[in-house]
């Protein structure tokens, strides 16, 4: 049986991704897809490398002996380790303070055969990552496109995205919808960008009272996929 002494120090494992809002660490175990809430606390902050911590964070939350139990849980679930050779990436994203209105501001956008077959591929892409990849194995696989294309290309510029994600969101109602399905759109709109030499950045967050998550796409501070009044109640949990 696994033990956690008071000195041991842990970390997060690299499938997990926190952030801490309204009092609350928030863990996203990205092999599983899953969420879990734990008060926030200094206690663990202190013990955990990766642990989200606040300025306002309760010092007096838990016991010694109660974060010994919580730790002991998180390793036994895998959310942390001790393994030193592990460490979960962090990755940030600007605030968001605008919008992208693709369509209005390309209104004479034509489709070019090419376009409509990296989309079709996008969406094909997407479904079967779904179907059967991780949230871990798809962060991962986008975040290893997104090395090459920086390699080998400079960053496109923002009339380029704002173009190709006119002609995304001019083909996305022949294959699905975005209403309550915004990770499968989110993550379709990454592939046929990356396909065109964009490489925005993918978002996870949540927010608390009532729990809730949502994904966009955003570059820079511009939102390509969805308002920035809007995912500006989320906090941001998975960045790639």
């Amino acid at each position: 049986m696994r033990t956690v002494t008071p000195d041991q120090r842990l970390r997060l494992a690299p499938h997990v991704r926190a952030c801490a809002i309204d009092g609350q660490a928030i863990l996203l175990d990205l092999n599983r897809s899953a969420y879990m809430g734990i008060a926030q606390c200094d206690v663990l902050a202190d013990r955990v490398d990766g642990w989200p911590r606040i300025p306002d964070s309760v010092r007096e939350c838990t016991t010694p002996e109660a974060a010994n139990q919580t730790l002991l849980r998180l390793l036994e679930r895998g959310l942390v380790t001790n393994s030193l050779s592990e460490q979960a990436p962090h990755t940030t994203v600007d605030e968001a303070t605008s919008s992208l209105d693709a369509e209005d501001n390309s209104p004479d956008l034509g489709i070019e055969t090419r376009r409509l077959l990296r989309f079709l591929w996008s969406a094909v892409e997407t479904t079967l990552w779904m179907r059967c990849r991780s949230l871990q194995a798809i962060a991962t696989a986008i975040q290893a496109r997104r090395n090459r294309l920086q390699a080998r290309s400079a960053p496109c510029s923002l009339e380029s995205v704002r173009t190709g994600t006119a002609a995304y969101e001019r083909l996305r109602p022949f294959a699905f919808s975005a209403h309550r399905n915004c990770l499968h759109d989110s993550l379709a709109l990454v592939a046929f960008l990356a396909a065109e030499g964009a490489f925005p950045r993918w978002v996870i967050g949540v927010k608390t009272r009532p729990f809730g998550a949502h994904s966009w796409v955003q570059m820079g501070t511009i939102v390509l996929n969805d308002q920035h009044e809007t995912v500006r109640q989320f906090r941001p949990i998975l960045v790639v």
